[in-house]
């Protein structure tokens, strides 16, 4: 196996060089990189297995790096290093199909557990190759040869799918560019993420199985099903006399009811798509996908939760569903009717999120965006709000549970109450202000802020340039570095999270624009702030 490091440290390639048993795992070929660029040199000159590549690193990022290996090199197996131990990151290595993911500094136990199952998915793969490549008899290798083929069908390469359908039609399969069928993805949250799954990857395939024929999806139904580089199970459904396969939703509802039954333990998800033809399986799956990873929305997509409690609701929907029609009620002065829309979304996180620590972090963020725009909008002192009995830090912390959320909301109710409304911007310009502080939090774009005071991009831009002296997209972005210095300066929020409540998803990105704002990254901002502030004299002595 041959394995590539990617780190801008050298003294990090060097301890992984010293410290981590190569020869024993029976590794031959360990190269290091010292950047992006130098990584994708050696990746066009010499084949490698695998690449653990650091994140932060100055000029192309590692999460740029392994997107496109990612794009050029399908094959390559990629782990992401990160010194930051967030869920986002976590969640973009799965995005990314990462094989895994490391928090540095990371022991060389670690670095050597991760290689031997890097080790052991080559061997199995290379198995499952030599399966296909043969055409071992179906009786003794049917699951293998087929989870192959199947993978094939959703190849951007049309050499590729051809070469599925044919290898179908010669084991018997019906199958055609035009014949259409429905395509499932199920994820199995402790097959997915654990190293000992309650069921193994045979087991959930022949519950699967059974399950379609509990719920009469048989013959002239056919199915084919694999394994995806996500660890999720992807079910093919098509007929075998007819054109469409004709599966209703009901059945197929009844089917992941039965399988809910048979699997009681685990979290299950099944992402169900349209009916097509075999020749835009490629473009479902990439939609069914990417709705599952939260990159898209689609209606048509029917997305069945289940947990063992049967606590299924997408609360994380709801949340992000409120922001408009709570920013109109609290500029109504509909308190209120504001504070009941909260309780509901409260009652809905305790009696039925999944994942309760994480809903309340996202209503946290929903409430700080709109609070906090509101206060820059009229003119407020944020910090000025906060006294002894309820400080800022006490604000910023009230995510952990509901009682200390419901606190916080009902304090900033009271703030704003307190100050009032102020007067509405009256010149495009100041409106155009606004807009971009109440959103803050998104990614805005100049066509956004020009489409809200209902005027041409380029006539706008003109105008706020003569008006300010500054460059619109330019002042987009150093709103949003005030913003973040002013939650750097007053609260012990982690940079990861001031990076999200702004919009940047990319935290190496939002550390890129900080610094070429402020010559510093948000951690040395935040440092040398602290250390000011505690080199200023008490006066109070």
């Amino acid at each position: 196996m041959k394995v590539l490091f990617v780190d801008d440290q050298a003294s990090v390639l060097e301890g992984i060089a010293a410290s981590v048993h190569f020869d024993t795992l029976g590794i031959e070929d360990v190269q290091y990189a010292t950047g992006a660029k130098q990584a994708l040199e050696i990746l066009a000159e010499t084949p490698v297995d695998v690449v653990l590549s650091d994140i932060e690193m100055p000029g192309e990022d590692g999460i740029s790096l392994i997107r496109t290996i990612r794009e050029k090199y399908p094959e390559v197996l990629t782990v992401m290093l990160t010194s930051h131990a967030d869920f986002e990151y976590a969640q973009e290595s799965i995005r990314l199909g990462c094989f895994d993911y490391l928090v540095q500094p990371a022991p060389p136990e670690e670095i050597e557990r991760v290689l031997r199952n890097v080790l052991q998915y080559i061997y199995e793969r290379k198995k499952r190759n030599q399966l296909y490549e043969v055409g071992k008899r179906m009786q003794t290798g049917e699951t293998e040869l087929l989870d192959g083929v199947a993978m094939n069908l959703f190849s951007a390469k049309e050499e590729d799918l051809q070469s599925a359908l044919e290898l179908l039609t010669l084991l018997g399969y019906p199958v055609d560019k035009q014949k259409q069928a429905r395509l499932l993805i199920l994820t199995f949250s402790h097959f997915r993420k654990s190293d000992t799954p309650i069921s193994s990857e045979k087991e959930i395939h022949k519950q699967i199985s059974g399950c379609l024929k509990q719920a009469e999806i048989s013959y002239p139904i056919l199915p084919l099903s694999t394994v995806n580089h996500a660890k999720q199970f992807v079910l093919l459904l098509f007929s075998a006399t007819q054109t469409q396969p004709g599966l209703t939703m009901d059945k197929l509802r009844h089917f992941f009811d039965l399988l809910c039954q048979r699997m009681p333990k685990d979290l299950i998800r099944c992402s169900i798509g349209s009916e097509v033809p075999f020749s835009g399986l490629r473009e479902e799956y990439r939609k069914l996908y990417n709705v599952i990873s939260g990159k898209l929305t689609d209606p048509e997509v029917l997305q069945l939760d289940y947990n063992p409690d049967h606590l299924h609701h997408d609360v994380s929907a709801y949340i992000s569903g409120s922001g408009v029609q709570w920013r109109s009620l609290l500029a109504a002065g509909q308190y209120r009717l504001l504070m009941d829309e909260f309780d509901k979304c409260l009652e809905e996180i305790e009696n039925h999120a999944v994942n309760k620590e994480k809903a309340l972090c996202d209503l946290h963020q929903r409430m700080t965006h709109m609070f906090f725009n509101y206060f820059y909008e009229n003119n407020a002192n944020v910090h000025e709000l906060f006294q002894d009995a309820y400080t800022y830090n006490a604000y910023m912390d009230s995510c952990s549970d509901p009682a200390s959320l419901r606190e916080a909301m009902v304090y900033m109710m009271k703030q704003v109450q307190v100050l009032g409304k102020a007067h509405a911007p009256k010149s495009d310009i100041d409106k155009a202000k606004a807009f971009i502080l109440e959103n803050i939090g998104d990614p805005i774009t100049v066509k956004d802020v020009a489409d809200y005071v209902c005027l041409s991009p380029e006539y706008f831009t003109k105008s706020f340039k003569k008006e300010t002296g500054q460059n619109i997209k330019e002042y987009i972005t150093w709103t949003k570095v005030e913003a973040a210095k002013d939650m750097l300066e007053h609260s012990n929020v982690p940079v990861g999270m001031v990076a999200l409540e702004l919009g940047y998803t990319n935290f190496s990105h939002f550390s890129q624009v900080f610094k070429k704002y402020e010559n510093v990254t948000p951690s040395e901002y935040r440092s040398r702030f602290s250390q000011e502030k505690s080199d200023k004299p008490d006066k109070s002595e």
